[in-house]
Formats: structure tokens, C-alpha cells, sequence
């Protein structure tokens, strides 16, 4: 075996091994195995075997194509109530529950079941090369995928549309399913620590339960390689965090309260200083996003990685914007076409920017805590700008009128004379 040493919020310790026939991979004390017959992996789809194996301590535990919940192909073990398991074939949009994919066909095969305080779950899928969100190549060398989990009491549900709480931590990984070949088309785990010599139930059209005596005390695995954990259990990289809180006080916070300075302080100086400072840290955001997307192959792949490019992109002329609004106003004590263009353009990529984070959000997986906490923020950040934008304008309207009726009044007009003079 070969250990991989992998942190995140928390350090965690993997144990990631592979055979000249499944990969392995367990994170923690959770482990999956996938396994592809030899004439899949040569047309690159077909049948494909899987197990999850996980102590009774957990209520549920879930495998699932991609590196994201989003469109995924998840697959739901958790105990069944009669000394059995239940494998339900999932799907969801963003982070939220995954509901129950009714063409997904998973059968259940002999070894599976609950023994000795862990739960088995051998499964056939005969259609998971392609889903209705996404598809699965069967020879891919770095195929991409996620594991979750709930810890707590049995969920004891023979359901597979059960409901479940959402899960306590998660983790990516890469596959080499070219090292995941077996000979034959075939339950490649029985004699293993997952499977057994019992026998098992299954049905298609993604249900299925089943139990076994399982007696083996294989490990699963004989070499290692094939496997690349992208991020410990239970959270984001470093990397990715340092991303997410960055760039989240700059659009939700920095950006918005520096345009609020300017028509309530009215000090140019202090609305250019503290935007110099969101403008600086954003650039220190992208730079940490694109180091996490281009080592995890979410580069200009996804909708928030190209926005977000766009967004820092077109921000990078804005300072040179406010510098010619300053001059022009200097001059003229009035706006411009240039004043217009910094302040429309300014408070355009903001919200886009608004907008991108919670893509951000909804493509990391984040937690339902986490996505409310920015929303509210946001919203209250979003009310106080708009006020302000607000207060200032009718502020600087009655400016306008008391400048006009200062030079038309008689006082005005005899000094004017003057002032030309000079």
C-alpha cells in the first residue's frame, strides 16, 4: 500500500491503493473500488462494477462522478433495516439534495450487506457511461471524482428516494480507469474485504438491496497508483479557500462600501485609496482561483471560471476610468460622458462579480450556511449601496440648483465682469 498524505481545513490521512484489476480509494475509514471489464474500457463504455464499504457508524455514504455535486452521478449506500443495504442512483442541481435518478441502472450483487459492523454495497451499472447530465468515459486516464458522508444513527430505509441530511464532510479524486481493468465481465469483489461468498438481490432502474456472508479479507488492492486525491477529507483546499474569502469581502464588501464613500464623504481621495486596496487583493484572489483551477482542470471549464476571468478583466481599465472622471470634473465641476462611463461601468462589474461568487459557491459544494451568510451580506451590502447612490444624487442635484441660482442672481452677474477681466 502507498500512502498519500492530503490537507485541507483539517489534515486527514488517505490510504489510496490499486490492483492490476480495481482501484481503491479510502478516505479514512471509508472506502471505494471501481472496476471496468476489459471490453468497456477498449469502446469506452459499457458495464462497470463499483463497491462502497463503510462503518454502521455512518447513516449514509455516497459515490458520485465529477468534481462536483452538480450534475453528477451519485450513488447512495446507506442500511436498509433488515440487515441489508440500499444503493440509490442520485442526481442534483447545485448543493442541494440530491434526488432519485430513475435510469440509472444499479443491481446489487452477491456480497453485499451489513456484517460485522460495516456496510457493503457491490454494485453493477450497466448505463453509467452516460446520464442526463453528463457522461462518463470508461477508459478515461483522469477521470474525475467525489465521495461524501454522513455520520450518525442507520437511516434503516429500504427506499432509495430516502430522504438524508447533508453530509458532514466530502473529498475529490482522479481515477485512472485504464489501471481498473478486469479480465471478465464479472463481480470482481468477491473474496475481498467488501464482498463475500453469501448471495444478493438487485434490480434495475437504480434499486436495489442485498446481503451476504461475506468471509473474504482481501484488501482490495496488490499495487498502488491510479489514484490522485485533489483535496483532504472533509472540505476545500487551502488554495480554494483563500479564494472564496477573498474574493467575497472584495465584491460583497470592499468594492461596494468604496463606492458608497464617494457621495457620503464626497473625499475623491479616500474613495480612490480604499478601491486601490479591493483592486490590489482581487488580483491576489484570481491569482490563488486560477492556481486551483488550472491544477484541478476547472479552468475556463465552467461558467464561474470564464465569468470571473471577464469580470477581473474589464476591471483592470477602471482605475484609469476614475483617473480621467477626477480630471474631467476637476476641470468642468461637472459630470461627463467619461463620469457616466466609470460609474455605470464600476457598479455593472460588481454585480456581475455578486453574481459569480454564488456560482463560486455552487461549484465548490459549499455548505448551505455559506451560501446564506453571502446572500445576506450581500443583500444588506447591495441595500446600503443603492441608498447611498440614491442620497447622493439628490444631494448633488441640489448642489446643481443652488450653483445656478448663485450665478443668476444680481450679485453674481455684477461680479462677473470682473472675474473675466482677471
Amino acid at each position: 500500500m502507498k500512502a498519500f498524505a492530503a490537507s485541507s481545513l483539517a489534515a486527514a490521512l488517505y490510504t489510496v491503493t490499486a490492483s492490476a484489476d480495481p482501484l481503491q480509494a479510502c478516505p479514512n475509514d471509508i472506502c471505494f473500488q471501481v472496476a471496468v471489464p476489459q471490453a468497456a474500457s477498449s469502446s469506452g463504455s459499457g458495464n462497470m462494477y463499483f463497491q462502497m464499504s463503510a462503518p454502521t457508524s455512518y447513516q449514509w455514504v455516497a459515490l458520485g462522478t465529477g468534481s462536483t455535486m452538480s450534475n453528477s452521478n451519485m450513488f447512495i449506500m446507506y442500511t436498509d433495516g433488515s440487515g441489508n443495504v440500499t444503493i440509490s442512483p442520485r442526481t442534483a442541481r447545485g448543493h442541494n439534495m440530491p434526488t432519485l435518478s430513475s435510469s440509472t441502472d444499479l443491481q446489487l450483487l452477491a456480497g453485499s450487506g451489513v456484517k460485522d459492523g460495516k456496510m457493503i454495497a457491490n454494485v453493477l451499472c450497466t448505463n453509467c457511461a452516460s446520464w442526463s447530465s453528463g457522461s462518463l468515459a470508461l477508459n478515461s486516464a483522469t477521470s474525475s471524482w467525489i465521495g461524501a458522508w454522513k455520520a450518525g444513527s442507520a437511516i434503516n430505509s429500504a427506499s432509495t428516494s430516502q430522504s438524508i441530511q447533508q453530509h458532514d464532510d466530502h473529498t475529490n479524486f482522479n481515477l485512472d480507469l485504464t489501471k481498473a481493468t478486469v479480465q471478465t465481465d464479472s463481480n470482481p469483489f468477491e473474496g475481498t474485504s467488501g464482498g463475500g461468498s453469501g448471495s444478493g438481490t438487485g434490480s434495475g432502474n437504480g434499486s436495489g438491496s442485498g446481503s451476504g456472508s461475506g468471509n473474504g479479507n482481501g484488501n482490495g488492492g496488490s499495487t498502488s497508483g491510479g489514484v490522485v486525491f485533489n483535496g483532504g477529507s472533509g472540505g476545500l483546499s487551502n488554495v480554494l479557500l483563500a479564494h472564496g474569502i477573498i474574493m467575497s469581502i472584495v465584491f460583497i464588501f470592499l468594492y461596494p462600501v468604496g463606492a458608497i464613500l464617494m457621495p457620503l464623504l464626497g473625499k475623491w481621495m479616500a474613495h480612490a485609496a480604499w478601491q486601490s486596496v479591493a483592486f490590489l487583493l482581487m488580483w491576489a484572489g484570481f491569482g490563488t482561483g486560477y492556481v486551483y483551477a488550472r491544477d484541478n482542470g476547472y479552468l475556463f471549464a465552467q461558467t464561474h471560471t470564464l465569468l470571473g476571468t471577464v469580470v477581473v478583466a474589464m476591471l483592470a481599465i477602471q482605475p484609469f476610468l476614475g483617473v480621467a472622471h477626477h480630471k474631467y470634473y476637476k476641470k468642468y465641476q461637472t459630470r461627463g460622458v467619461i463620469s457616466h462611463t466609470h460609474i455605470w461601468y464600476g457598479r455593472a462589474l460588481m454585480l456581475l462579480g455578486i453574481i459569480n461568487g454564488g456560482l463560486g459557491l455552487e461549484l465548490a459544494s459549499s455548505s448551505r450556511s455559506y451560501v446564506i451568510a453571502y446572500s445576506v451580506i450581500a443583500a444588506i451590502i447591495g441595500v446600503a449601496w443603492i441608498g447611498s447612490a440614491v442620497w447622493g444624487e439628490i444631494r448633488r442635484s441640489k448642489r446643481t440648483v443652488k450653483r445656478e441660482q448663485s450665478h443668476d442672481s444680481p450679485e453674481s452677474q455684477q461680479r462677473i465682469p470682473y472675474r473675466q477681466k482677471k
